[in-house]
């Protein structure tokens, strides 16, 4: 866990800029629960009217559930707004989720499978790119998958502990909560989980068994649906759109995010794992072979299977949706390894320290990909586009902190680059829009009586309606050319 610790703090300040999706988005909402907690807002306050079924540019935001938004709100107040802050839950997240997955592995098969499914998670490339805010979706689905995962080993332990078992139930129940409170209802397939296994069991179909799942699933009710209830009488508005909005993922491609139903079985089981896809068949022949006393491990397997039949099936796809199945995963991952040291150590005699030794490195570079983190998070590394890029993103990020000094209070600032106007009311206190303001907005703001501020145009000229405007100009802060840098 200190390694697992240790490698997440160093990578959480290394990119000091918000990343566009999703990243300034719920770095915004997060920071704006400051001012109300039970009030998630993204646009605090919108000076122009909006349209309120627009996640990336409206004021009250249901877009996603509220409880990674309120711990990243807990680690800005705790210490202050910074990138870091926003990205320190998730890397707490990953390091404490390293003792669930050590006894999810030593439950389903050995204590060397659990050991090395720890190491695969310490080092996990996927995990740490969502930690470090650069792969979309980021610190919901870092927190999403801790807390299903989370709910899954409470259920092994309780499966293992039998009649002696409350607390691993209640633990089942908080955790499935906390799972529906950051994506709602995939959550629950801890339950659906349990309901096959008691199938497949008959012996466990008893009514002390059928209390035990009701007193989890009364506790996951009593931690999820109050806010159900809360923003459905609070929000109305924006709470039915929501709702509608998200159960048409499965049956609409929204935003564009349409794939072929194998899309996450092949392009992008290799884009999450690469390498490690080709252990995933070894470890599943050993799960076969070698067969674990009490079934502890068909739980595992069986919510792998779940997630990508469910998300396959979905017709809206998004390369983060299965990474929650990274348990299972990385658990014929790991049970392909312990069979590899097995191997060894009775094959290759005194030289099976020194293989065993080799294929660590292996694996874990594999699992880790430096030259990947070093490309994304690094200048030296980057290549050329990348590197305008990550200048360009610093050179704005530094201007929105100076913004506050720059612009008076009272004023409305425009002509910041498209894109990142979020991120510049994450760093300031000023209403920040991109490009410049319509005509008749412009008239909507003189009549609230608000000034404005702008950006210096460099390819964007100031329109001929506001050239006898009082506009109060910012420096661009862009030394390399707009036009190449890939936003």
């Amino acid at each position: 866990m200190g390694a697992a610790g240790s490698l997440r703090l160093l990578l959480i300040g290394r990119d000091q800029f918000l990343h566009p999706w999703d990243e300034q988005f719920h770095a915004l909402v997060a920071k704006n629960l400051l001012d109300d907690w039970w009030r998630p807002v993204l646009r605090a306050n919108p000076v122009l009217p909006y349209d309120y079924r627009a996640w990336a540019n409206n004021y009250v935001w249901l877009h996603k559930q509220p409880l990674f938004l309120w711990q990243m709100a807990l680690s800005l107040k705790a210490v202050g707004v910074s990138e870091a802050a926003v990205r320190l839950p998730s890397a707490l997240l990953g390091t404490l989720f390293v003792w669930p997955v050590y006894r999810l592995g030593r439950l389903a098969a050995s204590a060397s499978v659990g050991y090395y499914l720890a190491v695969l998670f310490t080092f996990a490339y996927y995990q740490l790119e969502l930690t470090t805010g650069w792969q979309s979706v980021d610190h919901a689905d870092v927190a999403f998958g801790v807390y299903v995962g989370a709910a899954l080993w409470a259920y092994a332990e309780q499966r293992r502990a039998g009649a002696r078992a409350g607390r691993w139930v209640a633990a089942v129940g908080v955790f499935a909560g906390a799972a529906l409170l950051c994506k709602w209802l995939p959550g629950l397939v801890v339950y659906a989980v349990w309901a096959g296994d008691v199938l497949l069991e008959p012996a466990r179909r008893t009514w002390a068994e059928g209390r035990r799942a009701l007193s989890a699933l009364a506790l996951t009710a009593l931690v999820a649906l109050p806010w159900q209830v809360y923003t459905h009488y609070r929000f109305p508005l924006e709470s039915a759109y929501e709702t509608r909005y998200a159960a048409q993922h499965f049956g609409h491609v929204l935003e564009g995010h349409g794939e072929p139903w194998h899309f996450y079985l092949g392009h992008n089981l290799w884009y999450q794992y690469q390498w490690l896809v080709v252990l995933v068949g070894v470890g599943l022949v050993a799960m076969y072979w070698r067969r674990t006393p009490g079934g502890c491990r068909r739980p595992l397997l069986w919510s792998g299977v779940l997630f990508f039949g469910f998300f396959s099936l979905a017709a809206t796809k998004m390369p983060s949706y299965t990474y929650v199945a990274a348990p299972c995963i990385l658990f014929l991952v790991a049970a392909a390894w312990a069979e590899g040291v097995a191997w060894l150590r009775r094959s290759t005699g005194r030289v099976a320290l020194l293989l065993e030794g080799v294929l660590l490195l292996v694996v874990v570079g594999a699992d880790l990909r430096p030259t990947a983190l070093l490309k994304h998070h690094t200048a030296r590394f980057a290549a050329p586009a990348a590197q305008a890029e990550r200048m360009a993103k610093q050179q704005w990020a530094a201007a929105y902190h100076r913004l506050d000094q720059a612009v008076p209070a009272g004023y409305v600032v425009f002509n910041a680059l498209n894109g990142t106007e979020i991120a510049a009311m994450f760093y300031s206190h000023r209403v920040v829009y991109a490009g410049w303001p319509t005509e008749a907005e412009y008239r909507v703001l003189s009549q609230q009586g608000l000034q404005l501020a702008a950006f210096a145009p460099r390819e964007n000229p100031l329109p001929a309606y506001l050239r006898q405007a009082a506009i109060t100009l910012i420096p661009n802060p862009v030394l390399v050319e707009e036009e190449s840098i890939p936003w």
